[in-house]
Formats: C-alpha cells, sequence, structure tokens
C-alpha cells in the first residue's frame, strides 16, 4: 500500500471517529393499539408453520439443479420505457433535484432554526430520503446510483476521472460496513442528532470522508466499497424488477432475482447485509418491553455509577454495547448456520457458503423496513409539507401549507400489525426460495442442496416468529 493510500486510510478513520460526537432521531414508536381477534401465539406460530411448508413446496417443484438459472428478463434499452429512464436529459435533470435537496438540507442546518420541528433538514434527510429512497429502491430499481449528490458533485468538478488502481483488496467493503454502523449508532443511539446544525455538520464530515475516498480510490470504486448508501440502496435494488442485465443493459426481470448471484459475495460484503438485519431488528427491540426492563436493571447496576464517576452516558454506553452485541450475534449465528451446512457435501468450505447465502437474506431486511417503518413514512413525513412552505422555519407561507396539520389517523394499529404480518411472511417465503436455488448452484446434488438447508430452514422460521414477536410489541394490546 502506497504511502498516499495510507494517508488517506488515516484521514478517513479521524472524520470517522469526530462523527462520534453527536447523533439523531427520533424513535419510531406506535401510539395506537390493537386488540387481536386470536392469541399472539397463534399468529406467530402460523407464520412459522406457513415458511416451513413453503421449504416442502419448494422442495416438490425445484428438484433439478438446472432450474437453479436465473430468469434473462426483458431487455428495455431498445423500448420506450428504457429510452425515457436511460434519457441524459431526465437523469439530469433528477441529478439537479437531489444536488438542490442537497444544498437545502445544508443551508436549512446551519441557517434556519435549530428546531427539528420547524427546520426541513431533518424530515428531509431521515424520512423523505433514508426511509423513501429505501423503498423506491426495493420495489423499482436503484434510484440512488443516478441521484447521488456526493457521485454528481464528484463528477461536476472533476471533469475528467481516472479511476485509480490499487485499492487494497484486503480493505474489500469494510469502510461501507463500518459507515453504515455508524449511522445506525446515529439513529438509534444518539439522542442529539436531531439538531438541525449537528446533522449539516455531520453531512459536511461524511461529504469529506465520501470525495476524499473518490479522490484516493476512483469514484467508482468507493461508490461500490466505501460509501455506505450506495451500497445500501444497490443491495435493495437488486431486488427490484428494473436492474442492469448480463450485459450491463437496462432489464425487467422477476422481483428478487437480482439477489441471485454467479459466485459467492466477499465476507465483508456478507457483514454488511447483516449489519442491515441486526441494526433493523435492534430498532424494533428497543420498542419492546424486555429492552426496558433489561435497560432498566442496567441502569440499577453498579456500573452506572462507574461510568458516570469517568463522564461517559451510562444510556448511550449500554445502548452501543447492546447494538454491537445483536451485530455479533447475527454474524455468529449465520456462520454457525453455514457450518452446519457445509456437513451436507464434503468439500464445502465455510467462506463459499457464507458468500453465497447472504444476499438470500436480503427480501427479509426489505421486508422488515416496509413493516417497521411504513407507519412513520405516512404520519411523521407529512411535516414535510408545511415545511416546504418554512423550510428555515422563519415564518414564511411560500405555497399556503405552512398551517397544514399532520393526520395522525392515516394508518391504523389493525392495518400496521397486518401489514407487518404479510411483509414479514412474503420476506422470509421470498428468502426460502431464494436460499434453495442458490443451494442447487452451490452443491454438487440435488439431495446435498436439500439437506444443507435444513439449518437455514430452522433459522428462517426461528427469524420470523422473534420478527413478528418485536414488531408486535409496539402495535398490539398486551391483554
Amino acid at each position: 500500500m502506497t504511502r498516499r493510500h495510507g494517508s488517506a486510510i488515516a484521514a478517513f478513520f479521524a472524520a470517522i471517529a469526530a462523527m462520534f460526537t453527536t447523533g439523531p432521531v427520533a424513535a419510531h414508536a406506535f401510539g395506537q393499539r390493537y386488540d387481536l381477534p386470536v392469541p399472539l401465539s397463534l399468529y406467530l406460530t402460523g407464520a412459522g408453520a406457513t415458511v416451513a411448508l413453503s421449504f416442502v413446496v419448494m422442495v416438490l417443484f425445484l428438484r433439478a439443479r438446472g432450474t437453479a438459472a436465473s430468469p434473462a428478463g426483458i431487455d428495455l434499452s431498445e423500448k420506450t420505457a428504457g429510452h425515457l429512464l436511460g434519457n441524459t436529459l431526465v437523469t439530469g435533470l433528477l441529478r439537479v433535484v437531489f444536488v438542490a435537496l442537497f444544498v437545502l438540507v445544508l443551508v436549512a442546518g446551519f441557517v434556519g432554526i435549530d428546531n427539528p420541528q420547524r427546520n426541513i433538514a431533518p424530515v428531509t434527510v431521515w424520512i423523505v430520503g433514508w426511509i423513501g429512497i429505501a423503498y423506491f429502491c426495493a420495489l423499482f430499481g436503484d434510484l440512488w446510483a443516478v441521484v447521488n449528490p456526493w457521485s454528481t458533485i464528484y463528477r461536476w468538478v472533476v471533469r475528467r476521472e481516472d479511476e485509480v488502481q490499487g485499492y487494497p483488496a484486503w480493505l474489500g467493503m469494510w469502510p461501507a460496513v463500518l459507515l453504515f454502523w455508524m449511522f445506525a449508532w446515529l439513529e438509534l443511539v444518539s439522542e442529539s442528532g436531531e439538531s438541525p446544525r449537528q446533522l449539516a455538520f455531520l453531512i459536511v464530515m461524511y461529504s469529506a470522508v465520501t470525495w476524499g475516498g473518490m479522490a484516493v480510490f476512483g469514484r467508482r470504486t468507493w461508490l461500490t466499497h466505501g460509501e455506505a448508501f450506495s451500497v445500501f440502496f444497490a443491495l435493495f435494488g437488486r431486488f427490484a424488477p428494473l436492474g442492469p442485465g448480463r450485459q450491463g443493459e437496462l432489464t425487467l426481470r422477476p422481483p428478487a432475482v437480482g439477489l441471485l448471484t454467479e459466485a459467492p459475495v466477499s465476507f465483508s460484503y456478507a457483514v454488511f447485509v447483516l449489519l442491515i438485519l441486526s441494526t433493523v431488528t435492534f430498532d424494533g427491540f428497543l420498542e419492546t418491553p424486555a429492552w426496558a426492563g433489561m435497560l432498566q436493571d442496567l441502569l440499577a447496576s453498579p456500573a452506572t455509577q462507574w461510568l458516570r464517576d469517568a463522564g461517559i452516558n451510562p444510556l448511550k454506553t449500554f445502548k452501543t454495547l447492546a447494538l454491537l452485541v445483536f451485530l455479533l450475534g447475527f454474524v455468529g449465528i449465520y456462520l454457525l448456520c453455514c457450518r452446519v451446512m457445509a456437513v451436507a457435501e464434503p468439500g464445502a468450505t465455510l467462506s463459499r457458503l457464507t458468500g453465497s447465502f447472504v444476499l438470500p437474506l436480503v427480501p427479509i431486511a426489505i421486508a422488515y423496513h416496509l413493516a417497521h417503518y411504513l407507519s412513520y413514512l405516512l404520519i411523521s413525513g407529512q411535516a414535510i409539507i408545511p415545511l416546504a412552505s418554512d423550510p428555515f422555519g422563519f415564518g414564511w407561507d411560500l405555497f399556503g401549507s405552512a398551517d397544514y396539520r399532520t393526520d395522525i389517523g392515516i394508518i391504523g394499529a389493525r392495518a400496521v400489525w397486518y401489514l407487518s404480518v404479510a411483509s414479514i411472511v412474503v420476506g422470509h417465503l421470498l428468502a426460502v426460495y431464494l436460499s434453495h436455488r442458490m443451494a442447487l448452484r452451490a452443491f454438487s446434488t440435488a439431495r446435498a442442496a436439500l439437506y444443507s438447508q435444513i439449518p437455514m430452514l430452522v433459522l428462517m422460521v426461528g427469524y420470523t416468529m422473534v420478527s413478528l414477536w418485536i414488531l408486535s410489541q409496539p402495535v398490539i394490546s398486551a391483554g
């Protein structure tokens, strides 16, 4: 590794450390409660049984290894839709809009009132940007790859792009893993990041890291390996019906087939996928009585006083440790599952299985994202309507919508619960299907593929039930 690369990496981690000084965001708890018509245990066992039964169906209909081939999809490059989506004027306008929003967020953060209820920056970043773009990428295609403002601004400033050779192979996607973990910490642990000022400061810090990575390693290389949101949204975009074909052409394909890969992904990429699953599960767990009881016991322990004496925030410390435990737990359980799967066929290596079966877990992450954040998007996202008229909190009414009041009845607890059940079950069904398809590719015989999926099935059924239990806690009545 050259001295230039070493200095850049040192600066990268220095910027990372600086970002730990602050963070956001409001919890996503749901206020209403829904009285279930039958006991919760029946929903949990029914969902688990549905996933298990789907495995039997997969075995009956996907017996031959030849069925593992992915459908080619429909090439849209020469069709009207393809011309529209590939039109440089359309994509150029989209990029200008997103750069304008990027600038608006920064100006609002630094110049506007430092109140998250009266400043457009937090709702634009956390609700419209983070949650909304994730939904769009999963349901339609990787929009972020087109409109990423960091990529657009870099291309405008650096007109001639020379991809730098020599990105360290050992670095893999670890920069994206680290940055996404910090983003999760910012969202789930920190208590001060709702502040528009601090949010704008963090965006500037992240921009410096991103553009520095692009300058050292090349724009495309850094977007693929280091820019956390590009990696995240591209992963969700693999699930979407619109995506690149075998030759890079725009293709209309069945949902989720983009998650079937010809070669195993790297271990760092696998950890990134497990990080997404662990953080969104941890987010839901924070709203359960189980976490409240654990936290109460921890805050009453002698460790709390020791931390306070040392000038350390006990609550942030316990939540940070819990976030790490969730990630390590997910990685450990997944590795154990792959180790058991390797028994199905002599010569199957842990590294190959680890990289082969992690992408089929992505539908679960998308399902959990949909179930957990939809009510938050629909209710809290309405704040963008009055803030569009008064983005800085100066008392303006540019579009006549400054007096808009949030409609909290737009979605109820009953709808949230049944959406959660449906999305979690469908997500796990797709995961079982993709995993079995990958098993037919990874193992030499259909019998070995079948046996290899038994531990994965156990994992899926267990995770289905645990996920629904977590999602039920802030929604259903305790009775």
